[in-house]
C-alpha cells in the first residue's frame, strides 16, 4: 500500500502552474526584449505592404477657350510633343494682331519723336546763334555809345544821335533778354521730346511683352504631351468650355515604374542604399523582379499624415512605424509593358551591413 503525503497533491499541481507561468513570462520577457533584435537581423528583409509607383502627371489647360478637337482616346500611348487637345484660337490670334499693331505704332511714333527731336535740336542752335548775335549787336552799341559821349562833350555831336544810341541799347537789352527765354525753351522743349522719348521706349518694351504673352497665350491653346507615356481618361469633351487649370487628362510615363516599400522600422536596422533587392507582382505569381535600394524617406508615414500624432499625452502606447523604402527595378523579367503604378507587390531586400546610410 502507497503512502500519501496528505495534501501533497495539491501542493504539485500548484508548483506545476507556478512553474508553467514562471515559464511563460520567461518566454514573454526574452520574445518582447529581443523581438526588435530577431526582426532586424541581417538577411532577407520582406514586406507585403509595397506597391508600384510612377509619376502621373495631370494635363491642364492653361488658358481658358472652347475645346475644339480632342485626338486622343482613353489609355492611349504617345509621344512628346504629341497633340493632346486644341482650343479655339480665334481670340488668341486677334490679341497676337493687336500686339503687333500696337508696337508698329509704338515704332512710328518713336521715329516722329526723333524726327522731332532733331528738328528742336536745329531750333536750339538757331537760338543760340540769335543770342550770340544780340550780345555782338549790344557790344557793338556800347562802344558806339562811348564814342558818341566823347563827341559830345567836344561839341562835335547832337545830343539827338546820343540818345538814339541809348534807345537802340534799350531795345537790344530787351531783344537780348527775349533771344535767351526764346533759346532756354528750346533746350527745354528739346528736354520733354527726350522725356517722351524714354517713355516711348518704356512703351515699345511693353508692346513687345506684351506680343510675347500674346504667342505664349495662342501656342497655350495647343496642349501637347510634356513626355512619353500613356494617358488616362479624358476629363473633358469636344465643344466644351474649359478654363485656366481646367485638368485635360493624366499621363504616366510608362514604362518608367518604381517600388515603394513601406518597412517597419525595425527592419531597417541593417538596410543601406544600393543594397539588392527583389520584387514579387501579385498580378505575375512566380516571376522575379530584381533591383536595389534607392533611397529611405526622411520620416515616418505618420509624419506627412493630415493629422500627424502628438505623443505627449499622459497615455502613451508604442506603435511600431513605417518607413518608405525606394526601390528601384533593374531587370523587369520581360514584364517592362506590363508594369503599372498602384500593383501590389512583395519587395525583399538582402540587408547586410553596409555602413551608414
Amino acid at each position: 500500500m502507497r503512502f500519501a503525503w496528505p495534501g501533497w497533491d495539491r501542493f504539485f499541481e500548484f508548483t506545476w502552474r507556478i512553474l508553467v507561468f514562471l515559464v511563460a513570462i520567461g518566454i514573454l520577457v526574452v520574445v518582447s526584449t529581443n523581438w526588435s533584435r530577431w526582426e532586424g537581423r541581417q538577411g532577407w528583409q520582406s514586406t507585403a505592404d509595397a506597391y508600384l509607383q510612377s509619376d502621373l502627371t495631370p494635363i491642364s489647360a492653361k488658358v481658358a477657350g472652347y475645346v475644339r478637337d480632342l485626338p486622343i482616346q482613353d489609355y492611349q500611348r504617345v509621344r512628346r510633343g504629341q497633340v493632346l487637345a486644341q482650343l479655339v484660337d480665334d481670340d488668341y490670334r486677334a490679341a497676337v494682331a493687336q500686339a503687333e499693331a500696337s508696337i508698329l505704332s509704338a515704332t512710328a511714333q518713336q521715329q516722329v519723336l526723333k524726327a522731332q527731336r532733331t528738328l528742336q535740336l536745329a531750333n536750339v542752335q538757331a537760338a543760340r546763334a540769335v543770342v550770340a548775335a544780340t550780345v555782338a549787336s549790344r557790344a557793338q552799341n556800347g562802344r558806339d555809345l562811348m564814342r558818341q559821349e566823347q563827341l559830345l562833350k567836344t561839341g562835335s555831336s547832337s545830343t539827338e544821335a546820343h540818345e538814339k544810341l541809348e534807345t537802340l541799347r534799350a531795345q537790344l537789352e530787351a531783344q537780348l533778354a527775349q533771344t535767351r527765354a526764346q533759346a532756354l525753351a528750346a533746350e527745354r522743349e528739346l528736354a520733354v521730346l527726350d522725356a517722351q522719348l524714354k517713355q516711348n521706349e518704356a512703351a515699345l518694351v511693353s508692346a513687345r511683352a506684351a506680343l510675347v504673352i500674346a504667342r505664349l497665350n495662342l501656342e497655350y491653346t495647343t496642349i501637347t504631351a510634356p513626355q512619353d507615356g500613356v494617358l488616362g481618361q479624358r476629363q473633358v469633351k469636344p465643344g466644351q468650355l474649359v478654363g485656366a487649370g481646367t485638368q485635360i487628362t493624366t499621363l504616366t510615363p510608362l514604362p518608367h515604374v518604381w517600388v515603394i516599400a513601406n518597412y517597419k522600422e525595425t527592419q531597417l536596422t541593417h538596410m543601406a542604399v544600393g543594397q539588392p533587392a527583389e520584387v514579387t507582382v501579385d498580378t505575375f505569381p512566380g516571376r522575379t523582379l530584381r533591383g536595389h535600394v534607392e533611397s529611405f524617406a526622411p520620416a515616418s508615414g505618420a509624419e506627412f499624415a493630415l493629422l500627424p500624432p502628438d505623443n505627449a499625452t499622459g497615455n502613451f502606447t508604442k506603435v511600431v512605424q513605417r518607413i518608405s523604402v525606394k526601390i528601384l527595378i533593374d531587370d523587369a523579367d520581360g514584364l517592362t509593358d506590363r508594369l503599372v503604378p498602384g500593383m501590389s507587390v512583395i519587395a525583399r531586400v538582402h540587408a547586410t551591413d553596409r555602413g551608414p546610410r
